[in-house]
């Protein structure tokens, strides 16, 4: 794919694409249990097809697993659906759940607590505490999380598609995913300025790029 392929793909999903971003903005108003059940799918859907880690939160959700399920319980779940990694990932969103549960001066209940731990006028700190404090995900992990609740503007999502994409763009030397921090925001530099140069938000330029290696526009 060259930038005047993404361009065309771009203007033919237009649509499609704005419709998808409407949704990821409507998510900001949304309650912590939702915002958690995004952040269980983000966990999920590393190294496993995007489509079959939403269904497995769908069921876990049903269940009443997502905010009450021991680490079997999930683990039985995720093993049933296909998802990589079934005991790992449990046992990431069981710690990750107490984690944002734990009492604070400001809500000393029990209770998620997501919406404390996002700030609108400092992404780059939020995404910095989610990629270095929640278990299972990354930096990219972190954007992602944000871009489907409606935040992350300036962001990259760099997946393993994403950086066969820039290889075959001719912005990196390697295929492979960024091995750290300072890889993942080189890159990111990179997309932003593709982005800039297409004229394409950032985060419809990672849905035009998904969209190229998977078939569909997804999350």
């Amino acid at each position: 794919m060259n930038k005047e392929k993404i361009t065309e793909s771009y203007l033919s999903k237009k649509n499609e694409i704005d419709s998808k971003l409407e949704s990821f903005r409507e998510l900001r108003g949304s309650s912590e249990e939702r915002k958690f059940k995004e952040l269980v799918f983000v966990i999920l859907s590393s190294q496993t097809q995007a489509e079959k880690a939403w269904d497995a939160c769908e069921i876990l959700e049903r269940k009443d697993l997502l905010m009450e399920g021991s680490v079997e319980e999930i683990s039985q779940v995720l093993e049933e659906e296909g998802v990589s990694y079934p005991e790992n990932k449990s046992k990431f969103i069981v710690s990750n759940r107490d984690k944002l549960s734990q009492p604070t001066l400001q809500n000393p209940e029990k209770s998620l607590k997501i919406n404390q731990k996002i700030k609108e006028e400092d992404l780059q700190n939020t995404r910095k505490w989610f990629a270095e404090n929640i278990e299972g995900i990354s930096w990219k992990g972190a954007s992602h999380f944000l871009r489907n609740i409606g935040y992350g503007n300036g962001f990259a999502i760099i997946s393993g598609h994403i950086s066969m994409q820039m290889h075959e763009l001719g912005l990196t030397k390697s295929p492979d995913p960024p091995k750290n921090k300072k890889e993942y925001f080189e890159r990111e530099k990179e997309l932003q300025k593709l982005a800039e140069d297409l004229d394409i938000d950032i985060k419809a330029l990672d849905l035009v790029l998904w969209s190229a290696k998977t078939g569909n526009v997804f999350k």
